[in-house]
């Protein structure tokens, strides 16, 4: 009989062992996420702040504190509202983590929103320069944790069953407590990797600043000149097909000019060369207007050769045109795929 209560006694502390390390480890993996969707082909508006941005897909909080997911489209408005009703279109990467949006559309079949138009205040804009908001892991891994978290938790149950007829029962072995605890750490390690799995989300969100130079190309002007020539015209053609077949790019275009002449009107020339460029690359390149960066007029600067000879004035009377691929999605695309250049840059760095 002494024996007997030994025994229970043990069998007891095992149980409730192996039911506190699992109670941990569910805690450990549960996501309870607040997820937002839209009805497929209905109207409707969302007013929040965009948590996360990746390739043609924003992440936004409502003011609900719900998140849904808004699909851009080659059609999208990006608008930023000004006084008096006037609107001045922006480009992709003016959607920032932190930038407060009104957004409209219409529901997909996935239950994303397809938006038609997002608009923002300057104020908003401005503020959310100031703010660094990119630790908001990617959404995309919730469905997937919480039907692991399921699982565990009706294993959990099925345990709970196991210990219970281990109580019941004198006949069962320690052979049989020493597998509950077996099962126990093999949900501990499957709770581990779900929480791997946030981490390496949480690396591809810090890598979505990093940009790598793709593609490149730089064509040249004729003296107070912004007329392309046939041949750059074709250089511009290549490049825009090559584009068109990468995820998550953006295309950054710098325009300069030689010396001749003052500084007022060289800058204006700088800018309205890399305007040229970029209007070609939308009409007959099919680049989307919220792929092309802003635009930066570069007058004078970063000299490409001398400017006291006639051979070093036209290497400066140029535009550099650069497509840019996101670390982040090329990583999560899984295809391998190297940058022909492996020197990272930001989206805006016009140094040689």
């Amino acid at each position: 009989m002494k024996q007997t209560k030994t025994w229970k006694l043990a069998r007891g502390v095992l149980g409730i062992s192996a039911a506190g390390l699992l109670a941990a480890t569910l805690a450990m993996a549960r996501v309870e996420p607040n997820t937002r969707t839209f009805t497929a082909g209905e109207k409707s508006k969302v007013q929040g702040v965009i948590v996360a941005h990746q390739g043609d897909t924003l992440k936004v909080r409502g003011d609900d504190d719900s998140i849904g997911t808004v699909d851009l489209t080659n059609t999208t408005k990006i608008e930023l509202k000004k006084s008096f009703g006037r609107h001045t279109a922006m480009n992709l990467d003016s959607l920032v983590p932190g930038l407060r949006v009104e957004v409209q559309g219409k529901g997909s079949d996935k239950g994303d929103l397809i938006a038609e138009k997002v608009t923002f205040d300057p104020n908003s804009m401005k503020a959310s320069r100031q703010i660094d908001t990119r630790v908001a892991p990617l959404e995309a891994r919730t469905g997937t944790l919480e039907g692991r978290t399921g699982t565990l938790e009706n294993r959990a149950g099925q345990m709970e069953t196991r210990q219970g007829q281990l109580e019941d029962t004198e006949k069962q072995t320690q052979t049989q407590v020493g597998q509950v605890q077996t099962q126990v750490g093999q949900v501990k390690t499957e709770a581990d990797q779900a929480n791997q799995g946030v981490s390496d989300v949480n690396n591809r969100v810090s890598d979505l600043d990093n940009y790598d130079t793709k593609y490149s190309e730089v064509v040249y002007f004729r003296i107070n000149s912004t007329v392309l020539s046939a041949e750059d015209k074709q250089k511009l053609d290549d490049l825009a097909q090559k584009a068109l077949n990468e995820k998550g790019y953006v295309v950054e275009v710098a325009g300069f000019a030689d010396k001749t002449g003052n500084a007022a009107l060289n800058q204006d020339l700088s800018e309205k060369r890399a305007h040229a460029v970029i209007q070609y690359l939308e009409e007959q390149g099919n680049i989307p207007i919220h792929r092309i960066l802003t635009p930066a007029g570069m007058g004078t600067t970063h000299e490409a050769a001398a400017n006291n000879t006639a051979a070093g004035r036209k290497l400066n009377r140029r535009v550099e045109v650069k497509v840019l691929v996101n670390k982040g999605v090329v990583a999560g695309s899984g295809n391998g795929t190297q940058p022909t250049t492996s020197s990272a840059k930001q989206p805006g760095d016009t140094s040689h």
